[in-house]
């Protein structure tokens, strides 16, 4: 029981890291400045 136990707590765990990285992802992404506008910058300067 002890092992199972272990187990799962080690699955949560790694949910949460791994959703907690995807959520600091997302943000830089998005935010004002971030990725997504720079992307949109390198489209616009490449088609003429």
């Amino acid at each position: 029981m002890t092992k199972l136990l272990s187990i799962i707590m080690c699955i949560v765990f790694s949910l949460g890291i791994i959703v907690s990285s995807l959520s600091e992802i997302n943000t830089s992404v998005v935010r004002e400045d971030g990725l997504r506008d720079r992307a949109v910058g390198w489209i616009d300067k490449a088609i003429p």
